[in-house]
């Protein structure tokens, strides 16, 4: 019987794709691919390899494969010595830099990018934030209008950039000026509308800082990470000018369209006295931010490459460390360009202190779950769970992957604090009384087990995986065998098409009643659903076996020891193996 682990969750999963509702029209010219769009394979020269271009080369390509932004970089600097005028190849090393959050590095390759390429959109825009962070407004402006011919990040970002410097040299009034007009395009209105709400706090009249924050909203399509800036910012004015209640339903709202938010709610809230007002550094790392999530959207609908986003957050990150969710969707978006190690490393630099950890916690978990690595798992798990110990969520994910460690009593200890954490509702509890019924099986417990899964029947007694495990625990220990057959029946007829719980009624049928012509066509479909499945496998050579098709049972078997069977599993196919086939009751008596 196989179970499916990964319970229901409580609240949605930060995995799914974070995307501003904003329109992609603007973003696509400026996304070229990687430095090396697959670069073919090559020999590395026999001679000084240090001096070999397709090598390191190639070195960049595989680095950024295996998720390691840094040495990428590293490779792509000792590349372009050896082809100073390779344009590709500079762009390529300036998109590197930035995408490895190396500031003087990125500002020194766009500065070195020749005069008849000053319309890199990403150099161009390195080059104007990097003046903005200096306060430099003369060379900003300067860098943004040196070309009448802007690329589509650039575009978007000389006017809040603009704004935010005519504020910081007390012309607010021109600033909002130059956002409205900007805010006339449908595709971007929300972008400006929110920068001329963080502008408009510093007028005497803080009135119109709310009309514009009313105006820009939270929209119910909007992604979590917009939904907590917004919040965090309209929040925080609130406090500093509303009532204090006002400031803190605006926070509670969160729960309403995501109830991941739950984890931050009360933090954010408890943090609201100790915001500021928005500075020229917040509003440039926000404006990088949006920008990231524009083009995440554009990602997940053309599959274009990440490097614009990473590059986008990794300048919020740089005009403003302390704006968290920036670092969580930086590690969000490298986890899902596949680069574990640099989505960890930026998580680290979020202290439990602050009123997003919880939410960072979560964001460690996803990236440890993309990486396979059970002691990675465990690690972020106890992490989340020092911020949060009776978060039940935690709790059992953290039971899953230490009853998968082989630590079944752990487990079944994580699954009891689990249940006592938990609502009291039905379609919560039983899943995780399922799980601890799972790891009560492997440590041997059966009386708990017997008593967990009377639980779980009695709260979901259609619930076919519930059915399946009952079923399925009672027919390997030849208890209520009848019983448990009806159980798989049903189970079967629920779900038809499931390949584990084809293969535990098909098994019972053996085991229980020596079926092999109803049992066999059952277990051959399971086979053909789930082709590696060595519990499976071994099943359907039990059947070959007693229909005398031994060559074909002991194929079957030695090629179930090839699928990485579980312990116990393979100590089965060994011994079938080894000892002249099987040996099931229900056939020696027949005989």
């Amino acid at each position: 019987m196989q179970i499916t682990r990964g319970w229901p969750r409580s609240f949605e999963d930060f995995s799914r794709p974070l995307r501003l509702a904003l329109p992609a029209l603007v973003l696509g010219g400026c996304l070229t691919g990687p430095a090396a769009a697959a670069l073919p394979p090559a020999m590395l020269p026999a001679v000084n390899p240090e001096k070999s271009l397709t090598g390191w080369m190639m070195a960049a390509t595989v680095m950024m494969e295996r998720g390691d932004v840094s040495a990428a970089n590293l490779a792509l600097s000792h590349a372009l010595p050896l082809a100073p005028h390779n344009l590709q190849l500079q762009h390529d090393a300036l998109r590197y830099a930035a995408m490895a959050g190396k500031q003087a590095e990125a500002v020194r390759l766009a500065n070195a990018l020749p005069d008849h390429d000053v319309g890199s959109d990403i150099g161009t825009l390195i080059l104007a934030q990097d003046a903005f962070a200096r306060q430099d407004w003369a060379e900003m402006r300067r860098i943004l209008t040196r070309s009448p011919h802007h690329g589509p990040l650039v575009a978007i970002a000389a006017p809040t950039l603009m704004a935010w410097s005519l504020a910081a040299e007390g012309h607010a009034d021109k600033a909002l000026n130059l956002l409205g007009e900007a805010a006339a395009q449908p595709a971007t209105r929300r972008l400006y509308l929110l920068h001329a709400a963080m502008i408009a706090e510093s007028l005497p009249n803080p009135q119109l800082a709310g009309q514009l924050y009313h105006r820009t909203g939270n929209a119910s399509g909007d992604p979590l990470t917009l939904q907590i800036l917004y919040a965090q910012l309209y929040g925080s004015w609130l406090e500093r000018h509303g009532p204090h209640k006002e400031a803190s339903d605006a926070i509670a709202a969160l729960g309403v369209t995501s109830p991941l938010a739950s984890l931050v709610i009360g933090p954010i809230q408890q943090s609201l006295p100790h915001l500021k007002s928005p500075s020229p550094a917040l509003g440039g790392a926000v404006l990088n931010l949006q920008i990231a999530l524009m083009i995440t959207d554009v990602i997940q609908q053309d599959g274009i490459p990440r490097d614009p986003a990473i590059i986008a957050l990794q300048q919020a990150i740089f005009l403003d460390p302390g704006l968290t969710i920036a670092r969580i969707f930086l590690a969000d978006t490298f986890r899902e360009a596949n680069q574990i190690s640099s989505g960890l490393t930026e998580l680290d630099g979020i202290p439990p202190s602050d009123p997003l950890a919880a939410l960072a916690a979560q964001e460690r978990i996803n990236l440890a779950l993309r990486s396979g690595d059970l002691e990675q798992e465990a690690d972020a798990l106890h992490r989340a769970l020092a911020l949060r110990p009776d978060n039940p969520e935690f709790l059992i994910q953290l039971a899953e992957v230490e009853d998968q460690r082989g630590n079944h009593t752990q487990a079944i200890d994580l699954y009891t604090r689990a249940l006592k954490a938990s609502p009291p509702r039905k379609e919560i509890l039983w899943p995780i009384l399922l799980g601890c019924a799972m790891a009560a099986e492997e440590s041997g417990n059966w009386p708990m087990v017997q008593d967990d899964m009377k639980h779980a029947l009695e709260l979901a007694p259609d619930q076919p995986e519930v059915l399946n495990f009952v079923g399925y625990a009672n027919i390997e220990h030849d208890a209520d065998q009848a019983q448990a057959l009806a159980m798989l029946k049903k189970a079967v007829d629920l779900q038809p098409t499931d390949a584990s719980i084809q293969d535990s009624y098909a098994w019972a049928l053996l085991k229980y009643r020596a079926d092999i012509k109803t049992a066999l066509p059952i277990l051959v479909q399971a086979a053909e659903h789930a082709p590696s499945d060595a519990e499976i496998g071994y099943h359907l050579g039990v059947a070959y076996w007693y229909l005398g098709r031994h060559t074909e049972a002991q194929d079957q078997w030695n090629q179930s020891l090839d699928d990485n069977p579980q312990p116990q599993d393979r100590a089965l196919l060994m011994q079938a193996l080894q000892n002249g086939g099987p040996h099931l009751a229900a056939f020696e008596q027949k005989q």
